[in-house]
């Protein structure tokens, strides 16, 4: 009977504690830089030593030249491909800039963003 009375008791305290507030810890997160080997939307190997951001650069001038070549044969599909440049083409010539910018971005990487940039020169 006792040890049922040292449970009991126990339970009551656990149910009549006040539980902590959970705490929010924050934690910066860099993205990844340099992941070795990759390929682009072409399944071409590329500079093994791009950073991410210029990796998402490739991907995002080679999907808006792809969807803005696409036949637009029906209204439904030009919507599609309306909407499919709209996400992939949106602030390229920003983030171009950006990223030629950047002191840390290597020559190799350079050359990248510059080949995947050229078909949109004016």
């Amino acid at each position: 009977m006792t040890l049922w009375l040292e449970w009991i008791g126990a339970a009551a305290m656990l149910v009549a504690t006040p539980q902590a507030e959970p705490v929010e810890v924050k934690v910066e997160v860099e993205q990844p830089t340099r992941s070795g080997p990759w390929n682009d939307m072409y399944r071409e190997p590329q500079h093994p030593g791009a950073t991410y951001r210029v990796r998402l650069f490739v991907h995002a001038a080679q999907a808006c030249l792809h969807f803005a070549g696409e036949e637009p044969y029906d209204a439904e599909r030009a919507e599609f491909l309306n909407a499919m440049m709209d996400e992939s083409c949106a602030g390229l010539k920003e983030r171009y800039a950006a990223i030629l910018a950047d002191p840390t971005t290597d020559a190799p990487s350079r050359a990248l963003v510059e080949t995947a940039w050229e078909p949109f020169r004016e």
